[in-house]
């Protein structure tokens, strides 16, 4: 392992810190050569100006985030987990207020020196081996960095999107661009055979049309979710799982959106929650993986 600080210094864990005026350099070559585990204080402080350099790693790990899983842990969710504050907790002194992010301004405080992130690390590391499984936790530890560095990658990098690319594709697989309020070629194919299997025309996007249709068929159904329908010996069964795949891609990777443009002054956004409430109840929900269930 090897610590970096402030884009300078690189500390062989074990060893003495020396100051680099090279960071992107000495980092590729140690990459190169070894293809260690970085650690450093926040991902999102010194990769990004790695990746500015043309360096990627493969490894890592985070104290910040891993501060803050051990936290979740030992029930103490929600206090400071930057490595200034693990490594005031290490020494028992008061731990500082968490600063918002403030980058290369006057107000940005001192990083932590090498050494002091060293010692964090050891406590990190001791803590996760006192732990009842800690193979099990190191796995999330590393799966947590991990994401960090993709976050920073897909940050640098932005994301890949072709809008002929896009097209291209979902004319492959739905059929050319129907007129406004018309299905695409290959969902209305398979809407046909629901009705083919029926013997009536029945809508294949109306639960209750496929509840009742499939009760005139002698099948009481409690819902039309896919793996209730799996159950079924039916001949609609086929074509309409076929059609809910491919109306889901249409409904959410439609070529055109289904209002006119200048419609809406502003958009209000519910985006996903993080889930952070449910982890403060139950913060040992993080570390019931196994590798089987990460990719």
């Amino acid at each position: 392992m090897y610590v970096v600080v402030a884009g300078e210094t690189v500390l062989p864990v074990g060893g003495a810190a020396r100051r680099i005026a090279d960071l992107a350099g000495a980092v590729r070559e140690i990459e190169a050569a070894e293809r260690p585990r970085w650690v450093w204080a926040d991902t999102r402080e010194t990769y990004p100006a790695l990746l500015r350099a043309g360096v990627r790693v493969a490894r890592c790990h985070d104290i910040a985030l891993t501060e803050g899983l051990l936290l979740a842990h030992e029930g103490r969710y929600g206090e400071g987990r930057s490595a200034r504050a693990a490594h005031a907790r290490l020494h028992g002194l008061p731990v500082p207020d968490e600063q918002p992010d403030m980058p290369d301004t006057l107000f940005a405080p001192e990083p932590l020196a090498a050494e002091a992130v060293a010692e964090v690390l050891a406590g990190q590391l001791r803590r996760i081996e006192a732990l009842p499984e800690p193979g099990r936790f190191r796995l999330l530890v590393a799966a947590e960095s991990a994401g960090a560095l993709i976050a920073a990658e897909m940050a640098y990098d932005g994301m890949p999107w072709r809008r002929d690319v896009h097209d291209a594709l979902l004319t492959e697989l739905l059929g050319p661009r129907p007129v406004h309020g018309m299905r695409p070629a290959k969902l209305q194919a398979l809407a046909d055979e629901v009705t083919a299997a029926f013997g009536h025309p029945v809508n294949p996007d109306s639960v209750q049309q496929l509840v009742k249709a499939f009760k005139g068929a002698g099948v009481a159904l409690k819902s039309t979710r896919s793996w209730e329908l799996k159950q079924i010996d039916h001949p609609a069964v086929a074509p309409l799982l076929a059609y809910k795949e491919l109306a889901r891609l249409y409904s959410f990777h439609g070529t055109e959106p289904a209002w006119r443009p200048g419609v809406f002054d502003r958009v209000m956004l519910d985006a996903p929650c993080t889930g952070l409430g449910a982890l403060r109840r139950r913060p040992e929900a993080r570390w019931r993986r196994d590798p089987s269930g990460i990719a």
